[in-house]
Order: structure tokens, then C-alpha cells, then sequence
């Protein structure tokens, strides 16, 4: 298992995905299908620094933002001093009672844990979201490929900035970006982790009692899988 220095340093620099236009594809694509709206009480689950949150916080919605790195959750808390933020290890029993949350959106969280953990996590999710609530995953697909993810992104900010522009900020972020290849690769090499088969994130939902679970979509330069569902 990965050390919690690992997450340290991960997450010292995980916000470089702010600059890349396939990540924030990604993010909106997770907004829009939770569909949050005002006043309704919404799980971040593993949220890291807090971007997912303050994505669905725009809607005028109530965000409580989980993550197990306590480093990941200070640097949420310096984007945002009104955050609600939640200290807990998705492989024990979550610190909320039943039927509490209007709805659940998770981004790049569930396949750091082992296929097991991933089943007692969904069934706690289960548990806490309300009866008719609604559930959004993200998560990346089995072998996922970074490059196309990067390649994708540059594509992109080069129609939407320009090729000089792009070329300056490839420059001023080369170190971040490498650091961050060099993470991910350690990511995908640890075997406790369970990456999603390209259907496998949908039968587990139904597994677990979900309803009305989606067709699958590839998000994420098609890197990763999105899922609603209804309790």
C-alpha cells in the first residue's frame, strides 16, 4: 500500500490537473450528471483538494468533502474557508447515520481500494444517501493511459488558446507534469487497487441495490467510466 508521504507529495502538486482542459472536462462532466441544486446536502467522496466540491459548491448547494489525506483536506481548506471537510477511511464504517445525503458524487477515488473495499464502501454509500437520492462515480478504466489523457489536453488548449500559449504553459509546467506522470505510473502499479473493466462499475452498483443505474460513459480523453444511479 501506498505510504501516506506518497499522498503528501502527490497531492503537493495534484492541482496542476486545474490546467489541463481534459480534467476539467471531467469535473463538469461529474457536475452535470449529479445535477446538484440549491439547499441540497451533497457527499464528496474522496475528495482530495477539494476541486469536485467547489465545482458542485457553485450550484448553491451544501458540500461535505471526505478524504482519508489530511494534507489533501488543508489544501481544500485553503481554496475554501467555509468548506465542511470530514476525516475518514472509506474501507471502515463512514461517520454519518442513514438516509442523510440528497445525493453522492465521487471523482478518482474508488479505485484506490481493493475490489472487497470497493464493495463495503458502495454499501455504506448505500447507506447513507436518502431513499430516491442519487449517485455519480468517476473512475479511471483498467490500464488507463495518461498520454492520451495529456495529449488530449494540449489538442484542446491549443484550439482554445492557441499554440504559443499552450507551448508557454508546457514550458512553465514541465516539472509539475513530470512528477505527476512519475505518480501515476506508481498508481497504477499498485496491486491493492482495483481499476474498472469498462462494464464492472455498473454491475456493482446494481450489485449493491442501486436502481436505475446508467449506461457506462467514457470520460476523461475515454480513460476513465461515469455512473449514476438512484437508491
Amino acid at each position: 500500500m501506498l505510504s501516506p508521504e506518497f499522498w503528501t507529495r502527490y497531492f503537493k502538486i495534484y492541482d496542476v490537473l486545474n490546467l489541463l482542459p481534459t480534467y476539467r472536462q471531467l469535473l463538469a462532466a461529474v457536475c452535470e450528471e449529479l445535477d446538484a441544486r440549491h439547499n441540497e446536502l451533497i457527499l464528496d467522496v474522496g475528495s482530495g483538494t477539494g476541486n469536485l466540491s467547489l465545482g458542485m459548491r457553485r450550484t448553491g448547494c451544501e458540500v461535505v468533502a471526505l478524504d482519508y489525506c489530511h494534507q489533501a483536506l488543508e489544501r481544500h481548506r485553503a481554496k475554501d474557508k467555509n468548506c465542511c471537510l470530514v476525516l475518514a477511511d472509506l474501507t471502515r464504517s463512514l461517520p454519518f447515520r442513514d438516509n442523510c445525503f440528497d445525493k453522492i458524487g465521487s471523482n478518482n477515488a474508488l479505485y484506490t481500494l481493493s475490489i472487497d473495499n470497493q464493495l463495503h464502501a458502495l454499501k455504506e454509500l448505500h447507506r447513507i444517501l436518502k431513499p430516491g437520492g442519487k449517485i455519480v462515480l468517476a473512475n479511471p478504466r483498467k490500464g488507463p493511459n495518461p498520454m492520451k489523457i495529456y495529449l488530449k489536453a494540449l489538442a484542446d488548449n491549443i484550439r482554445a488558446e492557441g499554440l504559443w500559449v499552450t507551448a508557454r504553459k508546457v514550458v512553465v509546467m514541465m516539472i509539475p507534469t513530470i512528477k505527476m506522470f512519475y505518480y501515476n505510473g506508481k498508481l497504477q502499479k499498485e496491486s491493492q487497487y482495483h481499476y474498472f473493466e469498462p462494464e464492472e462499475q455498473r454491475t456493482l452498483l446494481e450489485a449493491i441495490g442501486f436502481r436505475l443505474v446508467s449506461h457506462t460513459k467514457l470520460v476523461y480523453a475515454e480513460q476513465a467510466v461515469l455512473n449514476s444511479a438512484y437508491k
